[in-house]
């Protein structure tokens, strides 16, 4: 089995931030030859091509239309999200204090805030700033220098280890800059940048310095930051980016942002984006809304998120009969109020395409005395009434600064993928 990990690091490693990742994808759609649509203007779609379509810079629609289009066309959909909890830096991004100059943040997402202190840490994003003629002018930047949040000494705070490490996000997570008179931070981005272009506004977030690696005796995991949930954005990257075209179905991978804060914005899953990119689809080759809607009855969507693990010192907090294992194959999520848009049916669906691919799989259901998390999965389903299913490979150490996934996992996950598309 070909060893995507390898190529896994190396995309983690670049894509920062969503709006790195996203132009990480671009990229490499471009050198095979995708075109690219953009939402403002006409479509001219054809028949055996492929395409993609990026909203707001950090989330992208990729498709490819089948040789022809007929009743027997459906949509294979794959969903995955761009972003990952972190630190965002706010709209009034340094202050002072005893000497330190700081850099003012806001948590985005549910981050595990204890993994963040005593990181060395870079900035990144986009900034916006308008040029002589008053466009505005949009850059991708990270900063050269590194930060970081610092804890107490255990010295003067004896009682941690017993009492725990308890953190005010507002007043102790604050990353120090350095020890400068006054930071002016548009002079730092300006300088970066190499413009002396006026800065209107930034969306910048900080991310681990250090780059993802194997781990354990054998090598079987991988450490990293972002896992979830670029490690779905890549499986299923890889497995659409070489796919012959179909002869009757469309294939779709589509990758939001914002999941991690609720995906209600204008390029979350939440968003209109994947369904007005389908209407557009269909309507370029003479479908019906009627036809449309007839399209996605018979489509299948799947939702690509990291999973849980069980944890070796903390079994009670799964149910006994449901606990996934790293390197055993994708977990298939579970819940019966629907947090996961998982079925009966979709289950079926999905279990004959692991069978199909050689692959094994899990099942997985959260305890009854304890909260459950959600994904895109129900969101899109029932905004376009297509049947889904949640699955993703099982992780250590979720939603903190770095986290811990099995090596063949993501392997078999390709591969899995790769029987979707070609089924």
């Amino acid at each position: 089995m070909a060893d995507y990990s390898k190529n896994l690091i190396s995309f983690v490693n670049k894509s920062t931030t969503a709006f790195h990742a996203v132009e990480e994808l671009k990229n490499e759609l471009n050198n095979l030859n995708y075109e690219q649509l953009n939402e403002t203007e006409s479509w001219k779609l054809k028949p055996n091509s492929k395409y993609f379509v990026i909203r707001e810079d950090a989330s992208i629609i990729i498709f490819t239309s089948p040789k022809k289009v007929s009743n027997k066309t459906s949509f294979k959909f794959i969903g995955a999200h761009t972003d990952s909890p972190c630190l965002k830096v706010k709209s009034n991004p340094t202050s002072s204090k005893e000497g330190y100059q700081l850099l003012n943040i806001e948590i985005y997402g549910g981050v595990l805030l204890t993994s963040w202190f005593d990181k060395d840490l870079l900035i990144g994003g986009r900034v916006f700033t308008e040029n002589k003629k008053g466009e505005i002018e949009k850059h991708l930047v990270t900063l050269p220098f590194k930060v970081r949040v610092p804890r107490l000494a255990i010295h003067l705070d004896r009682e941690v280890n017993s009492n725990g490490f308890k953190v005010n996000p507002q007043t102790q997570m604050m990353p120090i800059l350095g020890l400068d008179d006054k930071v002016d931070f548009n002079k730092v981005l300006q300088k970066e940048m190499k413009t002396k272009n006026e800065v209107l506004s930034t969306d910048l977030f900080l991310f681990d310095s250090e780059a993802s690696a194997f781990g354990g005796m054998k090598e079987e995991f991988i450490f990293s930051p972002r896992m979830d949930n670029l490690a779905m954005v890549h499986a299923s990257f890889e497995a659409i980016k070489t796919q012959k075209n179909s002869n009757d179905h469309f294939q779709v991978a589509a990758y939001f942002h914002n999941e991690e804060i609720g995906s209600n914005t204008q390029n979350g899953a939440d968003s209109n984006f994947l369904e007005a990119t389908t209407k557009r689809i269909v309507a370029n080759f003479g479908l019906t809304e009627v036809e449309l809607l007839q399209t996605m009855a018979k489509s299948y969507f799947i939702s690509a998120d990291m999973a849980h693990a069980v944890h070796p010192c903390y079994i009670e907090v799964h149910d006994p009969n449901h606990k996934p294992l790293m390197n055993r194959g994708p977990v298939i999520k579970s819940n019966a109020n629907m947090r996961y848009a998982t079925d009966g049916k979709t289950i079926a669906q999905f279990k004959q395409i692991c069978n199909k691919a050689k692959v094994p799989f899990q099942d997985f259901c959260g305890r009854n005395d304890m909260g459950c998390g959600s994904t895109i999965g129900p969101m899109t389903a029932s905004k376009l009434g297509v049947p889904a299913i949640d699955i993703g490979n099982p992780m250590l150490s979720m939603h903190s600064i770095r986290e811990m996934a099995g090596r063949e996992d993501h392997n078999m996950m390709v591969k899995v993928f790769d029987q979707f598309y070609k089924d």
